[in-house]
């Protein structure tokens, strides 16, 4: 069956589109309840309708949208060396999104979702 996720990765060359799908593979893994659907216009992970992730290609980078959440782990990112803005991590050619600050990301997410949905 075909989602808005698969259906956007279908337009990404290799290596990327292998990349971007191996993001959103550790992301259903640890949020399982997690659906593809759209936030913000971009190809997203809903949890309860509300965007928890998006992952997209760009010409310089691939950039990986936490919704709601970067700012708490921001230094961490950058610390590890990788470009931020504040809605966006940019992963370049040979960088990696650690697991640990994945599931940090979206389990906090998951949270701020929870919470506000009382």
């Amino acid at each position: 069956m075909s989602d808005v996720i698969t259906e956007y990765l279908d337009t990404i060359a290799e290596p990327t589109r292998t990349r971007i799908d191996e993001i959103y593979t550790r992301a259903r893994t640890i949020v399982p309840e997690a659906v593809a659907g759209v936030s913000y216009g971009m190809p997203s992970l809903l949890y309860r309708g509300k965007g928890l992730l998006s992952v997209m290609s760009t010409r310089k980078h691939i950039g990986v949208y936490p919704f709601g959440n970067l700012g708490e782990l921001a230094a961490e990112v950058n610390a590890l060396g990788l470009e931020t803005t504040k809605g966006s991590i940019h992963l370049r050619e040979g960088e990696d999104l650690p697991v640990e600050l994945l599931e940090r990301f979206l389990l906090g997410r998951k949270a701020q979702i929870e919470l506000r949905a009382g």
